[in-house]
C-alpha cells in the first residue's frame, strides 16, 4: 500500500536528484523520481485470495481516513547518516496523518492474518540507495532546507512491484479514495 505523489512533486524530486547525481557522492544509486511514493506497508508476493484481502483492508482504512495536506521536506538516512544505505526525503506537513494511516493499515492487515514489519515507521520517500554504507552527513545537512510544494493526499493505492533488469516498476492495482462511501 502506498501514497502516490503528484507529478509536480515527482518532477521536483527528479531535478533534485539530477543536481546531486552529477555533483556527489559516488556510490549512490538514485531512485527513479517517476516511481517516487511513500510505502505504508509492504507484503511481498501474494496469491489472488491474499491480494483480495489486502484490497479489502486498504478500502476499509481509506474509507475511515480523511484527506490531508502534505509536503516533503529535508532529508535523512537509514540506518544513520554516518553509515547510510538509504537517503530519503522526509514527510513534513501531514506526517501525523500518514503515521496514523500506517498504524491503521498495519492493524487491519495483521487482523487479516498478514505478517507486517514491526520496525519503527518513518514517513519518507527514498531518494537514493547505496550498496555499501556511505557517510552522507554533509549531503543530509545540505538537503535540510529543501521543501516540495504542498498537495492534498486523497487516496491510498494498492501497488504491485514488478522486477526487471532496470529495477522495480511499481504498478497501481487499485486506488482507494479517502473518506469515500462503501
Amino acid at each position: 500500500m502506498a501514497i502516490q505523489l503528484p507529478d509536480a512533486v515527482r518532477s521536483a524530486i527528479g531535478s533534485l536528484a539530477a543536481r546531486w547525481r552529477t555533483e556527489r557522492p559516488a556510490g549512490l544509486r538514485w531512485a527513479n523520481a517517476r516511481q517516487a511514493h511513500l510505502t505504508l506497508a509492504f507484503l511481498g508476493d501474494l496469491d489472488a485470495d491474499a491480494l483480495q484481502r489486502v484490497r479489502s483492508c486498504v478500502r476499509g482504512v481509506a474509507r475511515a481516513s480523511a484527506p490531508s495536506t502534505s509536503d516533503l521536506r529535508g532529508a535523512g538516512a537509514f540506518p544513520h547518516a554516518a553509515a547510510a544505505r538509504v537517503l530519503w526525503l522526509g514527510w513534513g506537513l501531514g506526517a501525523d496523518a500518514v503515521t496514523e494511516a500506517h498504524a491503521a493499515v498495519r492493524l487491519a492487515l495483521t487482523g487479516a492474518g498478514f505478517a507486517v514489519e514491526a520496525r519503527h515507521f518513518t514517513p519518507h520517500v527514498t531518494l537514493a540507495r547505496a550498496r555499501a554504507p556511505l557517510d552522507l552527513r554533509t549531503l543530509v545537512s545540505e538537503l535540510r532546507p529543501w521543501r516540495s510544494a504542498p498537495w492534498t493526499v486523497t487516496s491510498f493505492d494498492v501497488m504491485a512491484s514488478r522486477l526487471s533488469p532496470s529495477g522495480a516498476e511499481h504498478v497501481r492495482l487499485e486506488r482507494c479514495l479517502l473518506g469515500a462511501p462503501e
